[in-house]
C-alpha cells in the first residue's frame, strides 16, 4: 500500500519511539492517562481491538494489561519508527501486539471483524478528510453493535492544565474536535453516541455504537 504521509504526522527519530512517550508524558500522556483510556473503553474478555493512528500503542498495551491479555490488540500507524518502537515495548511489557503500517483511512482488514475500534489523539495528527475517511473505514470493519472510541483533543474546560496546554493546541487541526462534529459525522455512517465524557480538562472522549 501506497501511503501518502501528508494524511498525517510521521513522526521520525526526533519525536517517535522512546522520544515521543517522553515528550508524551511531560504533556499528561503517561501510563496513568492510558490506564484510564483503558478503564473507560466497554471491554470484554476476548474481544478484536483495533487502534488507529496507534503510535508506540500504549493504549493497547494498557487494555491488554488491564483485560489479562484475553484481548486481540491490533494497532495501525502511518510511522515506522512509532511502530518498531510499539513491538519493542509490548515485548517487554508481556503483551501480543498485532502492528499494521498504514493511513486510518485505508484500513487493511475485511468487513466487520472488530468489536472495538479506538482512537486516542491521533485525529488531531491528521487532516478533515482523512478523519472523515476514517470513521466510514471504521464502520466498514466494526461489527453490528461494536462500538467506536474517538479520543480527542476538545473545547476545553477551565482550568490551569488549559491554559499550560493552549500553545500545542494552536499547531492542531482539530476543528472537527473543537465543534463537535463527528457525531453528526459518525451518523452518516451508522454510528450512534452513546457516551460523552473528559478525560481531561481538554480532552474528551465519544463512545460510538454501529446500529445493526
Amino acid at each position: 500500500m501506497k501511503i501518502n504521509h501528508k494524511k498525517g504526522n510521521n513522526f521520525g527519530w526526533f519525536f517517535g519511539g522512546r522520544h515521543y512517550d517522553f515528550f508524551a508524558t511531560i504533556l499528561g500522556f503517561g501510563h496513568s492517562y492510558y490506564e484510564q483510556v483503558a478503564s473507560t473503553l466497554p471491554l470484554e474478555n476476548g474481544m478484536s481491538v483495533l487502534d488507529i493512528g496507534c503510535g508506540t500503542e500504549s493504549v493497547g498495551i494498557a487494555v491488554s494489561e488491564l483485560m489479562g491479555g484475553d484481548v486481540s490488540v491490533h494497532g495501525l500507524d502511518l510511522s515506522g519508527v512509532q511502530l518498531g518502537y510499539a513491538t519493542d515495548k509490548g515485548k517487554k511489557a508481556g503483551v501480543s501486539l498485532h502492528l499494521y503500517k498504514g493511513s486510518m483511512d485505508m484500513l487493511p482488514f475485511k468487513n466487520r471483524v472488530f468489536d472495538l475500534v479506538v482512537t486516542s489523539v491521533a485525529f488531531c495528527e491528521t487532516t478533515s478528510d482523512v478523519r472523515k475517511g476514517a470513521i466510514g473505514e471504521v464502520s466498514r470493519v466494526l461489527k453490528d453493535n461494536a462500538y467506536f472510541a474517538i479520543i480527542d483533543c476538545a473545547k476545553p474546560l477551565l482550568g490551569m492544565d488549559t491554559v499550560m496546554m493552549l500553545p500545542f493546541f494552536m499547531f492542531k487541526e482539530n476543528a472537527d474536535s473543537w465543534n463537535n462534529h463527528y457525531p453528526d459525522i459518525c451518523i452518516e455512517n451508522n454510528l450512534v453516541l452513546e457516551k460523552d465524557v473528559y478525560l481531561k480538562s481538554y480532552v474528551k472522549c465519544q463512545l460510538f455504537r454501529k446500529a445493526d
